[in-house]
């Protein structure tokens, strides 16, 4: 997402992925199965999931799984942590993997596995690291959170500590702004939305780390600091990557890939669906059917005419 934004597993998580690996891919979290239509005769695909509470790629790999599985394809999902992920995907034990950060966020990653894994397309065009506030508190422009530092108790709530946007704001923004002297707290995506969630229920004032897109914009009542130096980094685009020689084994598939674009406003639908709606928490494909119920041209956008099946209600 940006200048670095999650980039999110840095370097030593890239030095450590490889010894994880052979752990973490022992097992998926779901399937679907099909025949197939495209050039390869294995007609099952391994879709790789970000981390928990990384909620555009996870919206996006769903749509592209039900995509795939309406043309006959099995596939099968599994969440790891970013490292393991690329390098399951430079070693063919993942196929595709739908949330890659460029320029900046995961040019780590390109650097090491990039002769070994390929480009399938743009999918957003506009992904921004932030640092978010609650909308009637102090703090106007990241600046301001020195002069301001009391009114949030002197802390700043981030994400994961490997994460490429916790590298952007302890290397870049926090020496860039003087704030040096801030708490920034580490801890993972999920326990940063829940002291959102816990600020904004007891009236306190909070900033936190965020990035754009992202459902927390919709569900709280928070807008984004000014970023007047620019330390958090430039918008980003948000890519889908392969293994290599992934687009010559299944021709169709990366025409698809190609054609496959959402919106902010999709992936905000999307988003609040599997993560604010009762119906469809913990259950991301039956979100992903309510939503193509109310765009039922979507996958005929994305394959050039063969549109979905039927969707199913669970």
């Amino acid at each position: 997402m940006f200048t670095a934004r999650r980039t999110r597993y840095a370097a030593a998580t890239v030095a450590v992925s490889a010894l994880a690996f052979s752990v973490a891919a022992c097992s998926s979290d779901d399937d679907a199965s099909g025949s197939g239509k495209s050039g390869s005769s294995d007609k099952t695909i391994s879709i790789a999931l970000p981390p928990a509470g990384w909620d555009e790629g996870t919206a996006a790999s769903y749509v592209i799984k039900k995509i795939l599985t309406d043309q006959g394809y099995t596939v099968k999902t599994q969440s790891a942590d970013l490292g393991i992920i690329f390098t399951g995907l430079a070693g063919g034990s993942y196929d595709i993997y739908a949330d890659t950060w460029l320029p900046t966020t995961h040019a780590a990653y390109l650097k090491k596995y990039g002769s070994k894994i390929e480009d399938m397309g743009t999918w957003y065009d506009n992904a921004k690291l932030t640092i978010a506030v609650n909308e009637d508190s102090p703090a106007k422009s990241i600046a301001d959170l020195k002069k301001y530092a009391k009114d949030y108790d002197n802390k700043l709530v981030g994400i994961e500590a490997g994460a490429g946007e916790t590298g952007v704001v302890k290397n870049d923004m926090l020496p860039g702004y003087g704030l040096e002297d801030l708490q920034f707290q580490t801890s993972s995506t999920s326990a940063m939305l829940a002291s959102l969630k816990s600020a904004e229920q007891s009236g306190k004032n909070i900033a936190v780390t965020l990035w754009r897109p992202h459902w927390a914009y919709t569900q709280f009542k928070i807008r984004d600091l000014e970023d007047p130096k620019g330390l958090m980094g430039d918008a980003e685009q948000i890519h889908a990557y392969a293994h290599k020689g992934f687009s010559a084994e299944h021709p169709d598939i990366a025409k698809w890939m190609k054609n496959f674009k959402l919106t902010d406003k999709q992936i905000g639908e999307i988003e609040n669906l599997m993560r604010n709606d009762d119906q469809y928490k913990d259950k991301p494909e039956a979100a992903v059917d309510a939503w193509l119920q109310k765009n039922p041209d979507f996958i005929s956008s994305v394959t050039g005419g063969s549109g979905a099946t039927e969707t199913s209600g669970s």
